[in-house]
């Protein structure tokens, strides 16, 4: 049993789970003992002065604290933290870090954008048919990952200056937003998208399968399932076409947050930042030229599962042969 912590920008994630390999298929299978995500927003005001504030700090070591109280509680083999685009951009990270390991006796590892890649490329596609192609897509609280890959090995990675706490709090100020406010976030989107992803116009896109994971996505799928609360059964391996993310976009854009609170009944942590996590959706599918994008409920923690697995694998291995 392995436990995996994802210290995201915006969410803090634990999975504590069991994963096997299915030669049939030649996939890999995840079985879940439990999960749980707490927004702590901790790179809010990053992009400002480089600093985690007080309060988002105090938010994640609690966060941290509470996850080491339930990974002691399960019989777990092996624990890894790792640490994202926040903890890469501040300044004070290992200020966090050495505070987190005091509290929590959490080792916590800060990855590069390419590593989170590599992982959130794995852990998405566990659970699910793997295709000749894929364009994966993770809309994060700091950064947007596109990922390509053929026969699930990433190809081509790009992280994108696109990150839905920072345009948050660049362009949601008022509640609701104003139509000047959207169509200034939107141009930014655009003119991000169009400077920073043109590396993928030499991959082979056309008829790639869309892949999407992250809150966002995960959040647009159980508006458009009509869930009162989120279940991964039904969102993991879900599809999404442009035109309902669209409706759903026109629906929440221009009302007030506990408006949006009736069509989004679960994290009211991200009823402001769902409006420019879904333009940022709307605009890559259009990149892309997809009408769909498939839902993964899994990303960077089932590939830190995955990487812990293959780990032992080989441990394994090396022991039988000695």
């Amino acid at each position: 049993m392995y436990a995996a912590i994802d210290i995201g920008t915006n969410t803090f994630r634990l999975l504590i789970a069991e994963i096997h390999y299915n030669p049939a298929n030649q996939n890999y299978s995840l079985r879940e003992i439990y999960s749980e995500r707490i927004i702590t927003r901790l790179g809010d005001g990053i992009s400002h002065d480089a600093l985690i504030r007080d309060s988002s700090m105090h938010k994640g070591l609690n966060a941290l604290k509470k996850f080491s109280h339930v990974i002691s509680a399960h019989n777990v083999t092996v624990t890894s933290a790792v640490a994202t685009s926040a903890l890469r951009d501040a300044m004070n990270s290992n200020e966090f870090i050495s505070k987190a390991k005091d509290i929590s006796g959490l080792d916590i590892r800060t990855i590069s954008g390419e590593e989170e890649a590599r992982l959130t490329a794995a852990g998405m596609m566990i659970d699910m048919a793997v295709p000749d192609t894929a364009m994966l897509i993770d809309i994060g609280g700091g950064s947007t990952e596109l990922i390509y890959a053929r026969h699930g090995v990433p190809e081509h990675v790009q992280s994108l200056d696109l990150g839905v706490v920072y345009l948050t709090s660049k362009y949601m100020k008022s509640d609701p937003p104003s139509a000047q406010m959207i169509n200034k976030m939107e141009k930014e989107i655009v003119d991000i998208i169009r400077s920073e992803s043109t590396a993928f116009d030499a991959c082979t896109c056309s008829g790639a399968s869309l892949i999407g994971t992250a809150g966002t996505i995960t959040t647009l799928s159980a508006v458009n399932l009509k869930l009162k609360s989120f279940e991964h059964s039904r969102i993991h391996n879900s599809r999404l076409t442009k035109q309902k993310a669209s409706n759903i976009f026109s629906r929440i854009c221009f009302i007030t947050s506990e408006e949006r609170a009736v069509l989004i009944p679960f994290e009211p942590e991200r009823l402001d930042i769902i409006v420019p996590g879904t333009l940022i959706l709307l605009k890559l599918m259009e990149r892309f030229k997809s009408d769909e994008i498939i839902v993964s409920d899994y990303g960077v923690r089932e590939g830190i599962i995955l990487e812990l697995f293959k780990s032992g694998e080989h441990d394994i291995k090396k022991e039988i042969s000695n």
